[in-house]
C-alpha cells in the first residue's frame, strides 16, 4: 500500500500502462476492423446498386432480355450493346476490387461476382460481343473472362 501520494501516483501510473495501453490496442483494433467490415460492405453494396441499374434497364426495355437470338432491331441491338458494356465495366470494377483478396469477407463477395459473370457470359449474345468490348480493359481482367470463357481476348 502506498505510504505517499508520490507513490499513489506512481502506482496509479503503472495500472494505466498494464490497464490503459492493452486497452487502447484493443480499442483501436477493434475499430480497425469494423471500418474494414463497412469499407467491404460499401464496396459491395455499390457494386450491386450498378447492377441493379442494369436489371432495371432490363424490365425498362424487355427486348433487351433477349440473349439467345440476334435483336434485328438496329435500336434495340444498340441498347443491348451499351448494356453489355455496362456490364463488362461493372464486371472489371468487380474484379479489380475483389479479385485476389485474401480476406474471407472479399473472397465471399467475388464468389457471388463470378456467378454473375459466369451467367452472362454463357448468353450467346454476350459471347459474341465480347472480343470486341474486351478490347482496352485491364489485362488481368481479359485474361481472367478469356480463361472464364476459354475464348481467345486480346487485351
Amino acid at each position: 500500500m502506498p505510504t505517499s501520494f508520490l507513490e499513489f501516483m506512481e502506482l496509479l501510473s503503472y495500472l494505466a500502462t498494464v490497464i490503459g495501453i492493452p486497452l487502447a490496442i484493443l480499442t483501436f483494433t477493434s475499430q480497425e476492423r469494423k471500418e474494414r467490415q463497412s469499407e467491404q460492405e460499401e464496396i459491395y453494396d455499390q457494386l450491386m446498386d450498378h447492377y441493379d441499374d442494369i436489371k432495371e434497364k432490363l424490365f425498362e426495355y424487355p427486348e433487351l432480355d433477349q440473349h439467345d437470338t440476334t435483336l434485328t432491331d438496329p435500336e434495340s441491338a444498340r441498347r443491348q450493346r451499351i448494356l453489355y458494356e455496362m456490364l463488362i465495366s461493372l464486371f472489371e470494377r468487380a474484379f479489380i476490387l475483389l479479385h485476389g483478396e485474401t480476406d474471407p469477407a472479399y473472397r465471399r463477395m467475388w464468389n457471388s461476382w463470378i456467378d454473375y459473370i459466369e451467367y452472362w457470359t454463357s448468353r450467346p449474345n454476350f459471347r459474341e460481343a465480347l472480343p470486341d468490348m474486351m478490347r482496352g480493359e485491364d489485362p488481368d481482367f481479359t485474361a481472367f473472362i478469356a480463361k472464364l470463357t476459354e475464348m481467345d481476348l486480346k487485351p
